[in-house]
């Protein structure tokens, strides 16, 4: 039969395990949350921002205004820009607001010239940029193909078909992507803005490509009105009379 003194060493014994078992889960507990903290949902990479990072993009833009079926009136103009992470603030949702300050040259022998600044943020499930002072939602989490929201959630713009309202769709997404600059990404996501391109009237096509860390490698946008009057002799052949063209293709990015 068992002694006084040993059932106490055996209920001490059992104590102190079950003290080791206590604090043992509340340290994977308190680690689990500080992960969840650095990172809530890890495709929030694919819209990564933090102080100190730039993209470095070629640009080629074509504004086009013609007034009559046999003009060609258009204008492109080549350069190169930088978004430079330059600033954060604590906002309202408890996460943080980025400065961008967008600048551009001609090529890189020229000085870069100051652009207006813009600003981003991921607040909740939503990536929101603001350019021109207009939010614009360019991702929603967590990624799926096929996952839709409204880009202009935030915001009462226009579009070319005469609704506010603008479907951003996920089209691709974790598959590998080159882009018109020849950088290569394991893993991108294409979001497809709009796709009208059969319209008699208008082509409304734009595209946008974020990859996983690096964030937006290309840009694509088609926003062209076409000669609407059917007594020329050019209506209903998508005969550009006014419209804009943009392509934007990252070819470097780095943390200052």
């Amino acid at each position: 039969m068992a002694t006084f003194l040993q059932m106490r060493t055996v209920k001490v014994i059992l104590g102190l395990q079950s003290v080791t078992a206590i604090l043992f889960a509340m340290a994977i507990a308190l680690s689990c949350a500080t992960n969840e903290n650095i990172i809530p949902i890890p495709d929030y990479q694919y819209f990564p921002l933090q102080g100190g990072k730039f993209w470095i993009y070629d640009v080629e833009e074509t504004s086009i205004t013609q007034t009559t079926c046999g003009d060609a009136g258009q204008t492109i103009s080549k350069y190169e820009m930088r978004l430079s992470v330059v600033d954060s603030v604590l906002n309202s949702d408890n996460g943080y607001t980025y400065t961008i300050q967008r600048a551009k040259r001609t090529n890189n022998t020229q000085p870069w010239s100051s652009l207006v600044t813009m600003t981003s943020q991921i607040s909740g499930s939503r990536a929101i940029s603001n350019e021109g002072n207009i939010n614009f939602v360019k991702l929603l989490f967590p990624i799926s193909v096929g996952l839709s929201w409204d880009g202009n959630l935030f915001n009462k713009e226009q579009e070319l078909n005469g609704q506010i309202t603008d479907p951003y769709k996920i089209t691709s997404a974790d598959k590998p992507y080159t882009n018109s600059s020849e950088q290569s990404f394991e893993r991108a996501v294409i979001v497809t803005q709009n796709d009208e391109q059969t319209n008699i009237l208008y082509r409304d096509t734009r595209t946008e490509v974020y990859a996983f860390k690096v964030g937006l490698v290309y840009k694509e946008s088609f926003l062209l009105k076409y000669f609407s009057n059917s007594q020329l002799p050019c209506y209903g052949q998508n005969k550009i009379q006014q419209g804009y063209i943009l392509k934007q293709s990252l070819k470097a990015y780095g943390k200052n």
